[in-house]
């Protein structure tokens, strides 16, 4: 009969234990799942397709993506900067210290899965007077003892799992927060250096403009000395020409201020770039037609959004798993005697294992307070998902237009430069011949010189316009062959 007994509380003693161990597959709070963003098809394809809409989780197949977009451009010094804003940008440098953090950060809550088992050890000298003594004679007394200590939370509902799952996605988070912000400081780099390129091409443009009318001017007083032309003509030319030089001492300011953000961005202060010219850089290819509108899942800012929307959703089932009620295990293995001769004998050898139960019974409705928190903080960071998704995809779609639009214009504009220049030659030859006045000369001048900066600034327009689309894309595109 006492043995029956003992085996009926010995099994009751292990369902009690193993109960919370077989519990421990349970997650409690909602499993991620991809919220649905109807977005159009293809991008500039919504009328062809009647307006079908497709939800973002859908895959459409594309092309590659080109990580290293600015390579397009065929420039090695662009190349070189870009390199070098990867290694010596601060921004950069700020976001690998966040990876590192949220790393650690997610390795600290993944150690909660593990029990944690910590040595003990002390030595006690004590004596006790007389007066405390049922003897009436002092005693002294040494105690020494050294062991391990064990506990072990077991993850009945979850808590620890959906904990490590919210962490992970923070890391994850990060380290596509730091492919945005190299994404963005290539972008950065990469319109800066072609706004140099620009000023580079302005400062040529105006620099012939400075000698045409140079020798307008030269024209105009050999004329006037000859008694053919008033004093007029010879001030038009002078005022036409400052105004030339003032405008060429004014983008050579714009340049060097351009330089010195550039040096600023990659980490070079000292840096001292060479005259180029936006003109003699090539443009990257035109997007292929109809590119998928999943296309914007390959930014990292979008990934990032998602991965903070994962660790948001994981917390609900935190602050779920709060509510109930935490299992711990906890054992204690060691020596403890009073005397040094019997330490760590058989006979000094202690131990205890144990389970306890922790259930919330009235917390001034604290837990449920933070259980509708996360339950806020996921519809705020979902709020912030879809507010990411849809800049994205107008963000593709303007860069779309940007680039096909400034290619048209370059169209124009390079007509404009071919005749304007055509007409200054000859209004140059006609008032040194005598058949027009200054007024012409000069404003046949300033037409080509302004038809000349314009398509300098549109060149320059046109393969920002690029860079914006890469940025736009998370990368670039792969021309087919």
């Amino acid at each position: 009969m006492s043995g029956a007994r003992g085996f009926s509380v010995g099994s009751r003693l292990f369902v009690a234990m193993s109960l919370p161990v077989f519990l421990s597959g349970c997650l409690l709070g909602p499993d991620y799942q991809r919220p649905e963003l109807a977005l159009p098809e293809k991008y500039n394809a919504v009328a062809a397709s009647g307006g079908m809409s497709v939800a973002i989780a859908q895959q459409a197949e594309s092309g590659p993506v080109n990580a290293q977009w600015w390579l397009l451009f065929s420039d090695p010094t662009l190349t070189d900067l870009i390199q070098a804003a990867s290694q010596n940008n601060a921004d950069i440098q700020v976001a690998l210290a966040r990876i590192a953090m949220a790393q650690s950060l997610a390795v600290q809550a993944g150690a909660a899965l593990y029990p944690t088992l910590n040595l003990t050890s002390s030595a006690t000298r004590a004596t006790s007077g007389p007066s405390v003594s049922v003897s009436g004679v002092s005693v002294q007394a040494n105690t020494s003892q050294v062991g391990l200590v064990t506990s072990y939370e077991l993850d009945v509902w979850g808590r620890v799992r959906r904990n490590i799952e919210a962490t992970r996605s923070l890391a994850t988070a990060s380290r596509y927060e730091k492919d945005s912000v190299s994404l963005t400081v290539a972008g950065l780099v990469s319109n800066l250096y072609l706004r140099l390129r620009s000023l580079d091409a302005q400062l040529l443009v105006l620099k012939d403009s400075v000698l045409t009318r140079t020798q307008a001017l030269k024209v105009a007083q050999a004329k006037l000395q000859g008694g053919l032309v008033s004093p007029i003509d010879v001030n038009q030319g002078r005022a036409a020409l400052a105004a030339s030089q003032a405008n060429l001492s004014e983008v050579t300011r714009q340049r060097a201020i351009a330089q010195s953000q550039l040096g600023v961005l990659t980490g070079r202060l000292d840096l001292a770039l060479s005259a180029g010219d936006v003109r003699a850089l090539p443009a990257p290819p035109l997007p292929p037609e109809g590119l998928p509108a999943s296309i914007i899942e390959n930014r990292p800012d979008v990934r990032r959004a998602e991965q903070e929307l994962q660790a948001a959703n994981a917390r609900i089932g935190v602050a779920t798993a709060g509510l109930f009620p935490t299992f711990s295990l906890v054992g204690l293995f060691g020596a403890q005697s009073v005397a040094f001769s019997s330490f760590l004998t058989d006979q000094s050898s202690v131990w205890s294992a144990g389970i306890g139960l922790l259930q919330p019974i009235f917390s001034g409705g604290l837990l449920q307070a933070r259980l509708e928190y996360a339950k806020a903080q996921q519809q705020e960071v979902l709020g912030a998902y879809v507010k990411v998704v849809r800049g994205a995809f107008a963000e593709v779609s303007e860069a779309l237009t940007s680039v096909r639009q400034t290619l048209q214009t370059e169209q124009y504009l390079s007509e404009q430069v071919k005749a304007a220049t055509q007409a200054q030659e000859l209004a140059a030859l006609r008032y040194e011949a005598g058949y027009v006045d200054f007024l012409n000369a000069l404003e046949a001048q300033r037409v080509a010189n302004e038809a000349r900066l314009a398509f300098v600034i549109n060149r320059s327009a046109r393969l920002q316009a690029s860079v914006d689309l890469f940025k736009a894309l998370g990368g670039g595109w792969v021309a087919k062959p």
